[in-house]
């Protein structure tokens, strides 16, 4: 089984596309070989061949090939991951189920429907948890923009909804930023897309060293792009988006088609998310508010309600 590099959770999506990726393709070779192990045990059960002697110890889960990787350090970029945790419980309750179904066997004793039962219980949580992780990663895979590793719209209003309803329910303010590349038009026609994609990803980049881990950031479209900021009020989201602001128009971006390093601007509007109108509406909000921003001047940032 390959593995990825281990990186340090630096930011608030340490993994890129790719790594994503990379994991997620772990994971379909690590429920590979599970099934492979099942398929092997069933055999010895079955037919009554001498059980792998891994198989009998008490620490067997330690010895397959899920329970290598799932112990060496190569898997520990997603060890704080519940699902992960949970899996590896899982994991060894059903290597020590099997290790008795394997002992009566060897013993010349019958497997009893409830010592069965009880491993097919432990397998079918085994493989609950692998699709529980799988899913955690692969979901955040499918909806990241290819380019810019922002997230992309097709979870962003059921997210928000979410949030929605915690502002509903008197359990917390939320802030919407929209935010959109003062000029970025200008960049595409002077010095190609290319350059173009290299501010988008290098604007993101910026914008994601200043957002906390759990903050959201989604591609809205072309250089425009919304911001939820849970646990924040319209305050506190405008002096966060000075903060941004100020990092992307510190940028200094080096391409290839330029002599000297790119530089842009960002116009910024701020709106709550309130129980008094759809999310839509507050979107719709944080857009105008953008949009007044623009009309003053560009490069600042604009508190609406």
């Amino acid at each position: 089984m390959g593995f990825i590099e281990r990186l340090p959770l630096t930011d608030m999506t340490p993994f890129t596309n790719q790594q994503l990726q990379s994991i997620v393709a772990q994971l379909d070779q690590a429920i590979h070989s599970h099934d492979q192990w099942y398929k092997s045990l069933l055999r010895v059960l079955i037919t009554h061949l001498p059980p792998e002697e891994a198989d009998l110890l008490p620490d067997a889960h330690l010895h397959c090939r899920f329970g290598q990787w799932y112990g060496s350090e190569q898997a520990s970029f997603i060890k704080d991951n519940p699902a992960f945790i949970a899996l590896g419980d899982a994991h060894e309750k059903m290597h020590r189920s099997a290790r008795k179904l394997l002992q009566r066997m060897s013993e010349g004793v019958p497997i009893s429907p409830i010592e069965w039962d009880h491993f097919e219980n432990t397998l079918d949580r085994v493989r609950l948890e692998f699709q529980s992780l799988r899913l955690d990663y692969s979901t955040i895979a499918k909806n990241r923009d290819p380019l810019t590793e922002a997230q992309t719209r097709g979870s962003m209003l059921v997210e928000l909804r979410e949030q929605n309803a915690l502002v509903s329910r008197g359990r917390q303010d939320c802030a919407l930023v929209m935010f959109d590349l003062d000029h970025f038009k200008r960049v595409n026609d002077e010095f190609g897309h290319a350059a173009g994609d290299a501010v988008l990803v290098s604007t993101v980049r910026s914008v994601k060293e200043v957002l906390r881990e759990y903050d959201k950031i989604y591609r809205y479209g072309g250089e425009e792009f919304l911001i939820c900021m849970p646990s924040t009020n319209l305050e506190e989201a405008g002096h966060v988006c000075e903060r941004m602001r100020a990092a992307i128009a510190g940028q200094r971006i080096q391409h290839a088609s330029s002599i000297e390093p790119l530089q842009v601007t960002a116009s910024f509007g701020v709106a709550a998310l309130s129980s008094r109108r759809t999310v839509e509406e507050s979107i719709a909000c944080a857009d105008a508010a953008m949009y007044k921003a623009k009309s003053a001047g560009r490069n600042r940032v604009v508190v609406g309600n």
